[in-house]
């Protein structure tokens, strides 16, 4: 579920810095951590139990909760199942809170030695961030000041924040690889990783399926109560949230934006030109760079050879300018070229004329009259233009009044009445905008309207004004209000009783595999061959796989499960490995084992010399970091960190029932 987040976590700057608040403005996934964005004056100060003390500042037991909390709910508008139990045994506490601690020290010992992050590099990272530049790609002032609300943050803890991470990335950048070249590993350390790449090995693999396994005697009513209880969470709807909306269509607006007569006439006038008779000329010509050539070419085309021909014979091009206007083909050569052009008639030779580029021997190949059109004929097109024209106006015009009635505090009653929109409320939707309630499985192709109000309300606070968010291409929009915010809770068993039944059998169904499996493994371990151990469990499986691959491959292409649990065994032995969506269990054998050897195959050495010089930088770094930390003085109450974690591992936490 956080492979991004763990891909972080695990990454060379996860390790040492945090980027606070640019992770929080690229919603976490783009940029870094999230931690570290309220202050101690918003979290208890010195009432609160201190966790860490970094040099002249600490880091607080509140502080680290509200941080978490907060981190857990961004994760679950992508992931709405996510526990925070989940969340802390997976990194989701002990990293960022160990940035955070790195990210202090970074900038105290920036600070001594006379380092300073200007307010200008602060407001050059906040103003590059795209999420608060506009529709114009300029930085949009209320889309922050929309952001620092919605975080409870003031500007000057926002710059602060920036402030403190740039310092960080300052002071981390010039020891990465990148800044000192990246010096190859030597290659008596490359030759053996390289070998590992070129080993070979080969297995047998087999299936114990969930399925053929019996499922036993039917579920007791206490069997499922217990069953229910130990995993409430798969039974628990994510919290949902409802709004109260209006839409603006722009197919209703379409309606009221059909254009008078008058307006036509007057949208004719103003476009006499373009419905007044015209007409294009087809032209060729040749460009010759002395006026004798040039004389000589056009007395050949007046006597009818063809231009092309004609040009074809001194080397040279007929170029065809086609369909021009007077104007445009004025604009490529002279006004008074095209007034000699424009005036000759259909087969006419002009020239030779001097032009910038030398002479020019022109033939009119085609005239093409076009006729104008009365105001009869060119009403269609133009009742389609204005119609268009009022359409954008009248939206625009809407979505100002809407725009300035919020700014004044109107409610969405107020605003719905002065304009006749209709209000209506959603259902409670999740983060991906499903109702949980539908008896209906949702569209295989999202609801535009109920994403669009579903992103609104998992974004706003139930004191917040109305907003307008899009809902369709068209242009058309909806103005929405968040009114009820349902906090996750189970689903009663009574309303889940069958699927609990059919869940526990499944769980009872995947212990028994196990055992199976395990009894196979253990059979195969002592020297009896996988297909015997097979037929000896009583049990009709698929029989066994062989499966083979090259270590390399696991690097550079998608391998099985199976096949990457067969490099981390011993030759003979058996290992089992559950297989995806409690599906049963893979009994996998090692076969055999060709070892690599990389001596004389200088291509693979090399590669491996150039891969294994980022593992240099990342040394470097930790042990930058580390001695910064000496210096600075990082003390640690690990007695208040370990009930801080396990009070968070408290909340949410259920047992996995299996």
């Amino acid at each position: 579920m956080l492979t991004i987040f763990r891909g972080f976590m695990n990454s060379r700057v996860g390790l040492i810095i945090t980027f606070v608040v640019l992770g929080v403005i690229a919603l976490a996934f783009g940029l870094g951590d999230v931690t570290g964005l309220r202050s101690t004056a918003l979290n208890g100060g010195a009432s609160s139990s201190t966790l860490v003390s970094i040099g002249k500042q600490t880091i607080t037991a509140s502080e680290v909760k509200a941080d978490t909390e907060r981190m857990v709910a961004m994760y679950r508008q992508q992931y709405p199942t996510l526990t925070m139990e989940e969340f802390v045994t997976k990194g989701g506490f002990d990293q960022p809170f160990e940035n955070r601690i790195n990210t202090l020290a970074l900038e105290q010992f920036g600070d001594s030695q006379g380092m300073r992050v200007g307010k200008a590099l602060a407001d050059s990272e906040l103003t590059s961030q795209p999420q608060f530049k506009g529709l114009d790609g300029k930085f949009d002032p209320s889309l922050y000041k929309a952001f620092l609300q919605q975080q409870r943050l003031s500007d000057s803890e926002m710059h602060a924040e920036i402030a403190r991470n740039v310092m960080a990335r300052l002071l981390i950048g010039p020891l990465t690889p990148e800044s000192f070249g990246r010096p190859l590993a030597p290659v008596s350390i490359a030759t053996p990783y390289a070998s590992m790449l070129l080993e070979k090995r080969t297995g047998t693999v087999a299936f114990i399926d969930t399925k053929k396994i019996p499922e036993g005697a039917p579920v007791t009513d206490a069997e499922a109560a217990d069953y229910y209880k130990r995993n409430i969470a798969r039974y628990t709807v994510p919290e949902r949230r409802s709004v109260r909306y209006a839409t603006v269509a722009i197919a209703d607006l379409r309606a009221k934006a059909t254009p008078t007569d008058a307006e036509i006439a007057k949208a004719y006038q103003d476009n006499a030109a373009k419905f007044a008779p015209s007409e294009t000329r087809s032209i060729r010509q040749v460009i010759l760079l002395d006026q004798k050539s040039a004389d000589a070419l056009a007395a050949k085309v007046r006597g009818g050879t063809a231009i092309d021909a004609a040009a074809k014979a001194v080397g040279l091009d007929a170029g065809l300018l086609a369909d021009q206007t007077k104007a445009a083909y004025a604009g490529q050569t002279s006004p008074a070229i095209a007034d000699q052009v424009f005036s000759a008639a259909s087969g006419a030779v002009v020239g030779p004329v001097k032009t910038s580029l030398g002479w020019a021997v022109i033939h009119l190949e085609k005239i093409n009259k076009i006729p104008g059109k009365s105001l009869a004929e060119a009403k269609p097109d133009l009742v389609k233009a204005v119609t268009e024209q009022k359409l954008g106006l009248a939206a625009t015009a809407l979505r100002a009044q809407i725009s300035d009635a919020i700014t004044n505090n109107a409610t969405i009653d107020e605003i719905a009445k002065r304009l006749g929109l209709t209000l209506q409320s959603s259902p409670a939707l999740d983060a991906q905008g499903n109702d949980p309630d539908a008896k209906t499985p949702p569209p295989a192709t999202p609801d535009p309207l109920r994403t669009a109000l579903s992103a609104v309300a998992f974004q706003a606070e139930p004191d917040d004004n109305p907003q307008l968010a899009p809902t369709d291409k068209d242009g058309s929009f909806a103005l929405v209000k968040l009114d009820k915010v349902l906090p996750a809770a189970p689903r009663p068993i009574a309303a889940v009783i069958d699927e609990v039944k059919k869940n526990f059998l499944v769980d009872r169904q995947l212990r028994q595999a196990r055992t199976v499996a395990t009894g196979v493994m253990d059979k195969v371990n002592k020297g009896t061959p996988l297909a015997k151990a097979l037929a000896d469990t009583g049990i009709r499986f698929d029989g066994t796989k062989p499966i083979s691959a090259n270590r390399g491959q696991l690097f550079t292409s998608k391998q099985a499960p199976p096949t990457i649990l067969m490099f981390s065994m011993a030759q003979g032995t058996a290992k089992i490995l559950q297989a995806p969506f409690k599906g049963g269990w893979f009994v996998v054998v090692a076969d055999t084992i060709e070892r690599g050897d990389a001596r004389g195959k200088a291509d693979i050495v090399a590669k491996m010399r150039s891969d294994l010089a980022g593992t240099v930088g990342d040394e470097y770094t930790q042990q930058f970091v580390h001695a910064v930390r000496d210096q600075v003085g990082v003390k640690r109450n690990d007695a208040a960190i370990a009930a801080l974690r396990a009070e968070l591992l408290g909340q949410n936490g259920t047992a996995d029932g299996q």
